[in-house]
């Protein structure tokens, strides 16, 4: 089959890569640098008040500031498209790095090629590295940080600890999503350290305690000075009771059924997806669902919607491949463990213990997830854009699926890549429509203000 001749070449993987900056390229020319979240406001009030809010101040003020303060310069410079084309680089630059680490951490050409294409094609991974948000900046820090843990595991020196160190602070810095992994970093330097000198390990892990604390705890030092607490929500000073409609009892924890979404892509009330974290992890995963996220929204008035229903369709099987994936990852860590002493510094140790941090804190992220929704009954907390931040070990798990049906199933594996090749083309017709309606009635009507009202206009609505 010539599909799998064309993944299963090395320069295949900068052909994707290079697809996907061109790709990543004309959505920031047409995408609005805002979605819901007003992260612009702090950035205004930096300009204003020459320093960063308290968390009292803003909604969004409960964020740390590394973000804002790389933005700022963009901003004063050119406005919210300019602190866009900031989001447009680290998205480029995160999507290189990614490239890179599959590279470090699979062997397969065939399947790290083909498990590429999730982290290059995937919606809602491409348009929030490019929002002005701080995921933007979470989604290269998170594939900076597994970077960092799989050189330090391949070379376990000090030059390696002091950078992954760094790299955990300034993602704590960014987004407190990263809170888990500081204390899952410290671990497995200890592990690493455990069996040579005492003094050694307590000075190594001092030291690079010293540079997590450093670097990355200012926000909790502005909160307890400020509020006499480390962490603060913002839904606990500014409550949004429009959201509070999530719980319909224990249904909304087992609904999954996706047809609801293929017949109807896009949340709304009607929708019974609102009420089943299944559905929502799922929609927001593959396609847009939430409507009004960005305008980019021809598919949301007019019946181009139904290219969504495509992609809940595509998306089944290698759904299915991440959840082999997961279920495999979740045995090898108890593999890990009961041959804990027998296998304990060797090589394939070293790679299990790579793997098994992946997955913990990646299932640490999705419970952080359903910690939120249970305590606010808040819909929003299940758009897997709270994931970005661990989308390597998303793609690790597509990975082992497409391993497994190659050993097992090797007349799958070509329907796997089929399936695949197919989603990314979707995703290619998907953006390239959005955009040129974008550009066509810019083009002929100026206002961009005017885009939304002529593409209602047209569709009588």
């Amino acid at each position: 089959m010539k599909i799998l001749n064309f993944f299963n070449r090395e320069s295949s993987l900068m052909t994707i890569l290079w697809t996907g900056i061109v790709l990543r390229v004309l959505i920031f020319i047409v995408m609005n640098p805002q979605n819901p979240d007003p992260h612009h406001e702090v950035l205004e009030f930096m300009v204003k008040s020459n320093r960063l809010p308290f968390s009292n101040e803003l909604f969004l003020a409960c964020h740390p500031p590394l973000y804002y303060l790389l933005a700022l310069p963009f901003y004063i410079l050119g406005g919210l498209k300019c602190v866009e084309f900031f989001g447009l680089i680290t998205s480029c630059i995160n999507l290189w790095l990614m490239s890179k680490l599959l590279k470090l951490t699979i062997e397969d050409v065939l399947i790290r090629n083909v498990s590429f294409l999730l982290a290059t094609f995937l919606g809602t991974y491409v348009i929030y590295s490019l929002f002005v948000s701080n995921d933007t900046l979470s989604v290269l820090m998170g594939t900076w940080f597994f970077y960092n843990l799989a050189k330090y595991l391949k070379n376990q020196e000090l030059k390696y600890e002091i950078i992954l160190s760094l790299s955990a602070g300034l993602s704590l810095l960014t987004k407190l999503t990263f809170l888990p992994f500081i204390p899952v970093t410290l671990v497995v330097m200890f592990l690493v350290r455990v069996r040579g000198s005492f003094i050694k390990m307590f000075y190594t892990m001092a030291l690079c305690g010293t540079i997590i604390v450093v670097t990355g705890t200012y926000k909790q030092y502005q909160n307890y000075r400020s509020q006499h607490q480390f962490f603060i929500h913002n839904l606990d000073i500014f409550p949004l009771p429009s959201n509070s409609i999530f719980y319909q009892g224990p249904k909304s924890w087992y609904d999954v059924n996706i047809f609801t979404l293929i017949k109807d892509p896009n949340l709304s009330s009607r929708n019974p997806s609102i009420h089943s974290a299944p559905l929502l992890m799922y929609g927001t995963f593959w396609y847009k669902h939430i409507y009004f996220e960005n305008n980019l929204t021809f598919g949301n008035y007019s019946g181009f919607r139904y290219i969504g229903s495509l992609f809940f369709i595509v998306g089944i099987l290698p759904t299915l491949l991440i959840l082999i994936g997961l279920a495999l990852m979740i045995r090898q860590i108890f593999v890990l463990l009961f041959t804990w002493f027998k296998n304990f510094g060797t090589e394939m140790f070293w790679q299990n213990l790579f793997k098994t941090t992946c997955i913990i804190l990646l299932l640490g992220s999705v419970g952080t997830m359903f910690t939120g929704i249970i305590k606010y009954n808040d819909w929003a907390f299940m758009h897997v854009r709270l994931l970005v931040h661990v989308f390597y070990p998303i793609v690790l798990l597509l990975a082992t699926g497409l391993s497994f049906v190659k050993a097992h199933l090797p007349k799958l594996l070509q329907y796997a890549v089929l399936n695949l090749t197919i989603f990314a083309g979707l995703t290619i017709v998907y953006f390239s429509v959005e955009s040129g309606v974008l550009l066509w009635n810019y083009l002929n009507y100026g206002n961009k203000d005017e885009i939304q009202w002529y593409v209602n206009r047209s569709l009588g609505l």
